[in-house]
């Protein structure tokens, strides 16, 4: 936007003439009865006031319809009786003539440079038509304009939080937790959440800048003696180069830019005074805050670490949207086995890359681990070791045939009723060959782990033992089987047998 205060009337004047076609405000016009017609000059003399003052004059002879021009004049919307006008340089008066009446139209003192739906006198049809103006001046004017560029940083936060949570829903120290039973019983499913939200936003590093551009659109050099801008009621600095200084002439048709550059929220308006020798030039621009120019943390990237999956990146989300990121893991005993079981804790940590905020998550899984006991196969007939040792177990007596015999561990002092029945023992004592074949069948949930066997004459094994000689024994290390068998013989079969942890689980 562009407003000067006129301090000249030529000033006026010469901002009419720059537009080629500026329209004048409309004029009552004066009539005259008894209009005496003649030349130019002589009409405008005639008319008096202004119009004996200006430097020409001009009469459009015998007016008809239509357009036409001369000099600095022209016509048109031209019916005969209504016309408009428009002109280059000043225009005092406009005498509209029918006979010896007539509508003079004065434009003093300033002059104008158009107007439109000059009629002539009593709506009659015009006959002539006497323009009376002036030769242009050389004039000052500037063209001012300014721009008003708002900048400013928005930082968004955002918070972050993470679970774990199973199937059953055991925890222990409000840590989730998962037993896993050899039997399968404690498969479950782990699903973690991870909810990023947006909390909100803070502005900053406010700034407003812009260019002032002086262009000197007049005729006449402009000294130019101050430029005085004020950014919401406040006095700012202008940077119009480094060789800029008071006074500064302007030469015709030269532009000079500053600039200008304030940090701060501020509201309102920034207006600009330019001062010449002559007059006075403001411009101004709104400020306008829009969208901030920088945004920090507008998108963030949500990563996860986890013992279990590494390194993952679950998402991004964008203010002022927040999400929630979720995944399932299943855990089962057979993924670990009687190798892997015991305690195990797994760490996830959720993290926004942008902001190194990071929220974890504990899980805790436990698996069941097999006990291990020894276990004897005891058949019909049999020879408690009790009878004879500390120790506990059977050893059978057989001739060749196929038995059965069932296993038991944990029967100390040989009572089964202490025991656990884990499994079944065949023993085939071929009648041809006096070979013996033991097998091991454990039942599930139990596993085997080592087995050993004796065949034998002797009710016990028989190992040296120094000067004693050779010694009865029970222990399965000594354990072996005989040559050349034949009869009755006497066999002990041992395992050592795998049995999931009874005390195992919450």
């Amino acid at each position: 936007m562009f407003t000067r205060r006129i301090g000249l009337a030529v000033a006026l004047v010469v901002t009419l003439a720059l537009s080629s076609f500026v329209m004048a405000a409309s004029v009552d016009p004066v009539y005259f009865e008894d209009w005496q017609s003649g030349n130019a000059e002589f009409e405008c003399n005639q008319a008096g006031d202004c119009c004996s003052e200006s430097d020409d004059s001009y009469k459009f002879e015998s007016w008809t319809a239509g357009e036409r021009s001369f000099g600095p004049i022209s016509i048109t919307n031209n019916d005969g009786k209504n016309f408009d006008w428009s002109s280059t340089s000043p225009v005092s008066c406009v005498i509209v003539v029918r006979g010896n009446i007539a509508n003079v139209y004065y434009y003093c003192p300033d002059g104008a440079y158009g107007d439109t739906e000059l009629t002539g006198p009593e709506d009659f049809e015009i006959s002539h038509v006497t323009f009376c103006y002036s030769e242009l001046q050389d004039f000052e004017l500037l063209n001012v304009s300014k721009t008003a560029e708002t900048s400013f940083t928005r930082e968004h936060f955002w918070d972050i939080d993470k679970s774990v949570g199973t199937e059953q829903g055991y925890e222990l120290d409000d840590v989730a937790k998962i037993w896993l039973y050899i039997d399968g019983e404690g498969d479950e499913t782990a699903t973690w959440t991870v909810e990023v939200t947006y909390l909100d936003f803070e502005d900053s590093d406010f700034n407003v800048s812009g260019t002032i551009t002086i262009e000197n659109t007049g005729t006449l050099d402009a000294v130019i003696t101050g430029i005085d801008d004020v950014l919401a009621g406040m006095a700012i600095d202008v940077n119009c180069g480094e060789d800029f200084e008071f006074p500064y002439t302007l030469e015709v048709d030269d532009i000079l830019t500053c600039t200008y550059s304030e940090d701060g929220y501020v509201e309102g308006a920034n207006v600009v005074t330019v001062t010449t020798e002559r007059d006075e030039y403001t411009a101004d621009a709104p400020i306008f805050w829009g969208d901030p120019t920088t945004e920090i943390n507008e998108t963030v990237n949500i990563q996860d670490i986890s013992d279990l999956f590494g390194t993952v990146t679950l998402g991004s989300v964008t203010a002022p949207n927040g999400d929630t990121f979720t995944y399932d893991e299943d855990f089962a005993w057979e993924d670990y086995g009687a190798d892997n079981c015991g305690s195990f804790q797994y760490d996830n940590t959720a993290t926004i890359v942008e902001t190194d905020q990071s929220a974890s998550a504990k899980l805790k899984v436990n698996i069941q681990c097999f006990i291990y006991d020894s276990a004897w196969a005891k058949g019909d007939p049999n020879v408690p070791f009790c009878d004879y040792f500390a120790n506990w177990g059977w050893t059978n007596i057989i001739e060749p045939g196929t038995y059965e015999w069932p296993l038991w561990a944990g029967a100390g002092q040989c009572d089964t009723s202490k025991g656990t029945l884990v499994g079944t023992v065949t023993v085939v004592y071929d009648a041809d060959t006096f070979v013996v074949t033991v097998t091991f069948n454990v039942d599930a949930p139990y596993i085997l782990d080592e087995t050993h066997v004796y065949a034998g004459t002797t009710m016990f094994p028989q190992m040296q033992q120094g000067r004693r000689g050779m010694v009865d024994t029970v222990a399965p290390g000594q354990y072996y089987i005989e040559d050349d068998l034949s009869g009755e013989i006497y066999v002990i079969a041992h395992a050592v047998v795998g049995i999931p942890d009874p005390d195992f689980g919450p």
